[in-house]
């Protein structure tokens, strides 16, 4: 229910803006010629979106081949596993979003 309120919400809006709606958004953090921070997300959004993605990314790292692949890349590419995660809610988000926008159904193949 919270992502279709999110959605009716905010109708109209690109993936940027819909990941930044979410707090999914990464950001670099910089102060004049130091720009060796780490990169995080914004976390400006809506906490409760990120707390509803949690679980079920979870379940899709291990369940969802094409969020599993998506994952274990990552991991192979030496990226952090909350990293990853973040990156897999990202992914489910827009998914999530393109199927509201285009009112179709998820396809497994």
């Amino acid at each position: 229910i919270a992502l279709l309120t999110l959605f009716k919400t905010y109708q109209g809006t690109n993936r940027a803006q819909i990941t930044a709606l979410a707090g999914l958004d990464p950001v670099r953090r910089e102060s004049g010629t130091s720009v060796k921070y780490k990169v995080k997300i914004s976390k400006n959004g809506k906490g409760i979106y990120r707390k509803i993605f949690y679980l079920p990314t979870i379940c899709a790292t291990v369940h969802n081949q094409k969020i599993r692949v998506f994952y274990q890349r990552l991991l192979a590419n030496h990226k952090t596993k909350k990293l990853a995660i973040i990156a897999s809610m990202r992914k489910i988000l827009l998914v999530a979003h393109a199927m509201y926008r285009d009112k179709t159904e998820y396809v497994t193949a």
